[in-house]
């Protein structure tokens, strides 16, 4: 299967920004505590009786490679970005990904880790057997998903009574002036373990919403990453909690033409728009960059939730 990134793999992952490791610890609390999931658990999803159809799948989740306790689901699992610090917790993860070529990167990606099985498959038609896992992630991929159809999917492929969907954006300061729409909205700063708040629900993040919808200048065409996790947060979940974690990024004028490049909405190199593309990127990086130096005050945002599936 091809989707919009096909052809920027390799663009993908070398230049899309990776995930702070206060994230990723706080993250691992969360997946951690799946075998002592709270009982008040409010969200419905539909159930599906589909079967998955992945032996490979089978055979992984049942053998020594992936822990008997928690198995997560990594969907939409793109070149690994995620997946592999995902993998080095040490959680047994199954990384789902329809598109073939970035399926290639992360395969070679997750190469080192026998706790990892990469799958062909979408959020929609995992491939995976019934009842075969505890949490789902989804790393900068939720907005691409069919609301009905992945809520149905999860519902088949948790092996409880619920399950925890985790969703991870990291949110450029290009998008839409996002620090100085956060400092508005959440006078707070932002601490490493991401607590600004004890825990934000959706109502939150209607709160915050339309400080982050400030644009700026071409802020507005660079990227929406802001705003697709503002909208899943509202769309797929109903009491998420929400972190943010800082995560600064600095670039060169070649990484930020790699990273400009691995867009879904970015022309590839060959097509006869890419000429003006690569000009309209540097005119970005002349206007901000310091020293040759673009700085991204880049945040990184977790919305987690567990949804009662039985």
């Amino acid at each position: 299967m091809q989707t919009k990134f096909h052809g920027k793999a390799q663009a993908y992952d070398q230049a899309r920004p990776g995930y702070p490791d206060a994230a990723m610890r706080y993250i691992a609390s969360l997946i951690s505590a799946c075998d002592h999931a709270a009982a008040d658990v409010t969200v419905d999803a539909a159930d599906s009786t589909a079967t998955g159809t992945a032996d490979n799948m089978a055979a992984g989740i049942t053998s020594g490679t992936m822990t008997d306790a928690v198995v997560v689901a990594d969907i939409g699992a793109g070149t690994g970005k995620f997946t592999v610090p995902l993998a080095r917790l040490g959680f047994g993860v199954v990384a789902v990904e329809p598109d073939a070529d970035m399926r290639g990167v992360l395969r070679d990606a997750t190469r080192p880790y026998p706790n990892v099985t990469v799958t062909d498959g979408t959020a929609e038609r995992t491939t995976l057997p019934d009842r075969s896992v505890d949490a789902i992630t989804c790393a900068q991929a939720l907005h691409w998903f069919d609301h009905d159809a992945f809520l149905a999917e999860c519902a088949r492929i948790s092996r409880g009574e619920s399950f925890l969907l985790i969703s991870v954006y990291n949110s450029t300061s290009f998008d839409s002036a996002m620090m100085r729409g956060v400092d508005r909205g959440v006078p707070e700063p932002i601490s490493e373990d991401g607590n600004v708040t004890d825990a934000v629900n959706a109502a939150n993040v209607s709160r915050t919403a339309d400080a982050v919808a400030v644009s700026t200048g071409d802020a507005a065409d660079i990227g929406v990453s802001a705003r697709h996790f503002r909208e899943t947060a509202a769309e797929f979940f109903t009491h998420p909690t929400i972190r943010r974690f800082p995560n600064p990024i600095r670039y060169t004028r070649e990484s930020w033409r790699t990273y400009m490049d691995s867009h879904s909405h970015s022309p590839l190199p060959t097509d006869p728009e890419y000429p003006a593309h690569r000009a309209w990127v540097d005119a970005i990086f002349d206007a901000r960059a310091v020293d040759g130096i673009l700085t991204d005050d880049n945040v990184t945002m977790v919305a987690s939730e567990r949804i009662r599936v039985r």
